[in-house]
């Protein structure tokens, strides 16, 4: 079976505060949130976390990993480190985003950033599942946030994604992301919610990034 969480936050004091979490202590949190992994996640299953694991120091880190049951692949986060630390801690795997397939449904990006619907479609995929937000909306559009906050600290499964995105609607009628370049100038034209503007910018550099390396 396959799950998906980001933005746990494993040792992160501070984020009890931040996001009113159900704990007293970091200590508590990490305990708190171990069992409720593997109250779902058995040993021969995979685990996609989409970013922002840990804030903690790498011991730290590689015995919280030893305490999860899972194949666990990483999509990294703003908070996560190059990936031969991230290896070095547990991750079997380690990508900036990575395809999923839904099978009928279609594909998936998995990527930490949010960015609108209209980014994911033109980039080839039916939906995005992403992390890094730590409030609602679970899902909007063709996107569905797996953030610890918002799936009560347990991973969630493939079952679950399918059936959130099932009557899912685009949001594209109301974002405008254009872009056109040469050597000398960029025009960029955006319209789109806050909440997506990371990922929009990364998507741009990406763009931009692959007509450079053609020239």
């Amino acid at each position: 079976m396959d799950y998906f969480i980001s933005d746990s936050h494993f040792g992160h004091r501070n984020i009890i505060k931040y996001c009113n979490r159900p704990w007293s202590s970091a200590e508590e949190m990490n305990n708190g949130m171990i069992q409720r992994w593997n109250s779902v996640v058995g040993r021969d299953d995979r685990v996609f976390v989409v970013g922002d694991m840990f804030l903690c120091d790498e011991e730290d880190a590689k015995e919280i990993m030893s305490r999860l049951n899972g194949y666990k692949i990483l999509i990294a986060g703003n908070h996560d480190s190059r990936e031969s630390k991230m290896l070095r801690i547990g991750f079997n795997e380690y990508h900036r985003e990575l395809s999923y397939c839904l099978g009928d449904m279609g594909t998936a990006l998995m990527k930490h950033y949010p960015h609108p619907d209209k980014v994911t479609t033109e980039s080839g995929y039916d939906y995005l599942i992403h992390g890094h937000l730590h409030v609602p909306p679970h899902r909007d559009g063709l996107k569905i946030n797996v953030a610890a906050d918002l799936i009560n600290f347990t991973p969630v499964s493939r079952e679950y994604i399918l059936e959130s995105l099932s009557n899912s609607k685009s949001n594209s009628d109301n974002e405008i992301v254009d872009l056109e370049s040469n050597d000398e100038k960029i025009k960029l034209s955006i319209e789109i919610r806050p909440e997506d503007f990371s990922g929009t910018i990364d998507h741009i550099y990406k763009l931009l990034r692959k007509q450079w390396r053609s020239k």
